[in-house]
Order: structure tokens, then sequence, then C-alpha cells
């Protein structure tokens, strides 16, 4: 061995030494240090083997994100609450700061590399629904119709829909979701309003009371929806069905509690729990015990996770930073369910930054998760003096505007890129209502119904004649959306 080499094994386990002098040293003044994605990645366990979760965007592409949704040709939508607990006080929560912002993928290597900001000077939006001409925008009170008129993805015009929608403004306690129902009405959590464009207008309408954050369906149109503290609750009966008869006060069939179990798997502490320090909230370990912010909901009615996914309930905890997973169980027109994994989480993290917000289905069958990425996740007026105490000991109140997207799918997929739904035909999109993807046929029917092109009644028609049971009800509600009730082959079915 030559001086120089022997010199350099001699020091090098010095170096080695140092470095880990200097991360114990920053672990030690960092409690809780923000990661970066490549970091955050290795923070991640998920209960399958079989699946694999990947960085689809991060920031400075995104801040703050809430919400998410996939338009007709792929791009991604994202609603960035950035005015939210900007420090320990919250202070200019009101400044007009938030945004919507597109994300493109133009390499298609399946990372966003582009962002277009459709709309900011918004404060605390919340929620976003991808339309024809442009997006329903929910900000923190009213609801508006943004549209694009030269395609370059940015607003040109704002429309009131509705200055009441958000509430009181409160981000926990007020109206959020605009999840397009089967039925062709947008539907909301927090809230007791459904809106739908009729005749070139947009119209609210009642409907009942559902939810706290976030609300989805399963492949029959029922909906899904929970509360901070209740995991999972459903709709056992189609939305306003009750309400046709207006001598029926509904008691049953609404808000349907699915499960009693609480209980979550947290792989970590989270003493930056508001109650934290009430006897049963967190365990020997300083663990989350039970929901504290369940939100999200999301009916998994993609194609690209193990066929024992479908049709199962994942529902976030950011506050334990993980995701649960539940099996729905249906017994004639009774709904329950229960818990897949024993004693663990369908995907929980060791990072006390990673917030799941909401979840949303991909064009590519996959299972997408919206990650605030935040210290700070209680609003302000619940900012207790012991989360305050702790948010300031663990420096969670800083740094601020990250955020992530990540995407959950299968090691083993093989799936071809998805097609761009705008560059097909009607009789290419009728085909797709029997789509093994529920993101895919969801978004064929909106895009048949937002033609509004009759002639293609007796292609739908010829769907409700096929023997595909997920084609006929999407065919049944696209005549509907269409205004077209009246034919035979729909008659027949009812």
């Amino acid at each position: 061995m030559s001086r120089e080499n022997e010199l350099i094994f001699r020091v090098l386990p010095l170096f080695l030494l140092l470095g880990l002098l200097l991360i114990l040293q920053s672990c030690k003044q960092e409690p809780s240090p923000p990661l970066s994605p490549s970091q955050a990645l290795l923070s991640f366990e998920l209960a399958d083997p079989d699946l694999e979760i990947q960085l689809v965007a991060a920031e400075p592409l995104v801040q703050d994100p809430v919400a998410i949704s996939f338009d007709e040709a792929g791009r991604l939508w994202v609603v960035e609450m950035i005015g939210f607990m900007r420090d320990i006080d919250g202070t200019g929560e009101k400044d007009p700061v938030g945004r919507v912002s597109v994300l493109f993928d133009n390499n298609g290597d399946g990372q966003m590399d582009k962002s277009i900001i459709f709309l900011d000077s918004l404060v605390l939006p919340r929620a976003i629904a991808v339309v024809n001409g442009g997006a329903l925008v929910a900000e923190n009170i009213p609801l508006w119709f943004a549209e694009d008129t030269d395609g370059d993805f940015k607003a040109d015009t704002k429309t009131l829909i509705d200055p009441t929608y958000g509430g009181q403004g409160m981000p926990e306690h007020s109206a959020n979701a605009l999840w397009r129902g089967m039925d062709n009405w947008y539907y909301n959590a927090k809230s007791k309003s459904r809106y739908r464009k009729i005749n070139s207008k947009w119209i609210k309408e009642e409907t009942e009371f559902r939810g706290q954050w976030g609300i989805c369906h399963d492949n029959t149109g029922r909906l899904f929806y929970n509360y901070n503290w209740s995991q999972l609750h459903a709709d056992l009966v189609p939305p306003n069905a009750l309400q046709r008869n207006k001598h029926h006060k509904s008691s049953s069939g609404i808000d349907h509690g699915l499960t009693l179990d609480r209980k979550i798997y947290p792989i970590r502490s989270n003493t930056a729990v508001n109650r934290g320090y009430v006897p049963g909230t967190l365990d020997e370990e300083r663990k989350l015990l039970e929901f504290a912010s369940a939100c999200g909901p999301l009916i998994y009615r993609g194609d690209v996770l193990p066929d024992s996914y479908l049709g199962n309930a994942f529902v976030c905890e950011p506050t334990g930073n993980l995701i649960k997973r539940n099996s729905v169980l249906e017994d004639g027109f009774m709904l329950s369910a229960s818990g897949v994994y024993e004693n663990r989480e369908f995907l929980a993290s060791t990072d006390e930054r990673f917030r799941p917000i909401s979840l949303a289905s991909g064009p590519d069958g996959a299972l997408y998760v919206v990650d605030m990425y935040k210290g700070i996740i209680q609003h302000g007026p619940y900012m207790t003096e012991y989360l305050r105490e702790v948010t300031l000991k663990r420096k969670l109140d800083k740094p601020i505007n990250m955020g992530r997207i990540w995407r959950i799918t299968s090691k083993k997929n093989t799936t071809e890129k998805a097609d761009d739904l705008s560059k097909l035909n009607p009789a290419e999109l009728v085909n797709l209502l029997k789509h093994p993807n529920g993101w895919t046929r969801d978004m064929a029917q909106r895009l048949l119904v937002e033609s509004n092109d009759l002639t293609i009644v007796p292609e739908l028609e010829n769907m409700l004649a096929s023997e595909n049971p997920l084609g006929q009800l999407h065919a049944l509600w696209t005549l509907e959306g269409l205004g077209n009730t009246d034919s035979k082959p729909y008659l027949s079915t009812l």
C-alpha cells in the first residue's frame, strides 16, 4: 500500500466520525428538520411490499397544496393555500396570496416539470373542479367560475357563482371539495349545497349536510365523507333521494357511520397535537392513539393497484402522519368498514412534516397523495398554549411554503401512458364509459355531458344494452346529463 493510500485509510474513519457527529448535532438542534423529497421518500413505510411511492411534484413547483384535480389531458391542477398559518399566530391569513396552478409533465417521466399560475390573489383557496372552459374555484368564502378564454391556462375572467359558499370561512369548518358526483351535480363537504350548470347557468340547490373535509363516491355513486374524529361515513341512498318526498324527514340512510374504530398506528411521536396533554390522547411512546384530524377520504376505483384494493376506502390523518386503508363491506343495502392491517397503517412516515391532506385518483389508475408538508397543521383559533409551546420548541413554525404530491402505484405496473381524452371523439368517449379505471369513466361522462352533443344518444343507448354494468350506469347518467331521459332503453332500466 502506498503512503498516500495508507494516510487516506487512517484519516477516513475520522472524517466519517466527524460527519456522524455533525449529523447528530444537527438532529439535536433540529428535533424535526425539514427533509428534501429524496429524504422524505426514505421516511415512508408502505404496508404492501408490491407497491411503491413516487414523487410527482415538490416545492418550489407547488407550495402548501390542499387539493388536486387532473383534467382530460392529464394536466394536474393544484390548489395552494399559501396563506394558511405562515407563523405561529397566523399573521396575514386573509392576505390574497393563495393560487391555483396547472402542472405539466412535458417529458413524460411521471414528474411535473412546469407550472403555470391559472389564478392567483386568492384568500385561503380550498377546492377546485375543472370544467369546460376553466374551473370552479372555492376561495375563503366565495365560489368562482374562472374562465380561460384563449387556452393559455391563465384565467381571463372570474364570475361569482355563490358569495356565501364558504360560510364562516374557517378552513376546518367551511364548505370544500367540489366533487363531481355521478349524477352530474357538484357536492361539497361541510355544506348543504350542491351545484350544477344547466342551460349555460350555474345553479345552487339544497342537499343533505355532509362531512368536514373531502368527499368522494364509489362505483355505484354513493357519497363517502368523514369528520375529524370519525373516519368514514356514507350515504346508503342516492343523493337527494329522500328529499323527493316533502313530508319525509330523513332519520337513516344519510350520514351512516361505517365503523366505530378510531384507532391509528403512527410510527413516530405526535406531541404537536392539540390536547396532547390530555390523558388518553397519546400512548406511552407519545404516539397519537386515535384519529384527531381524519380528512380527505377516497374510494379506490382505479385499475393499477391489485384487485383487492378496488372499493377500499383510504383516509388521511395529517396529525398522525399517516393514511389508513379500510375494506368496505356490503350486506344488502348496509355498508360497514374495517381496517385492512393489524397494528399498522397503509402508509406512515417518520417525518413529522408529512401532512396528507387529501387524495385523488389519476388517469393512470394510481393513488395520488396531497402532502401539505407543513409543520403547523392546526389553525390559529385552536392553537392552545400547550400546542404553541410544543410547536415552537420543535421549530415546526419554519420553514414555510413547501409541499409535495406523491403517487402510489404498483411495482409491477406495466400500464401504458393514459390516453389524452381531450383528443377523442364522442363515440370513443362513450366506449370509455366501461373502462376499468373509475377516473376515466367519470371523465368520459363529464366530457360527453358538457359537449351537449345529442347525436351521441344512439351510442349511449347501445351501451345501455351492453352487459357491462359500469358502462350501463355511466351511460344512464350521461343521458340524464344530456336531458335525454325519455328513450325506451333508458326507461327500461329504471
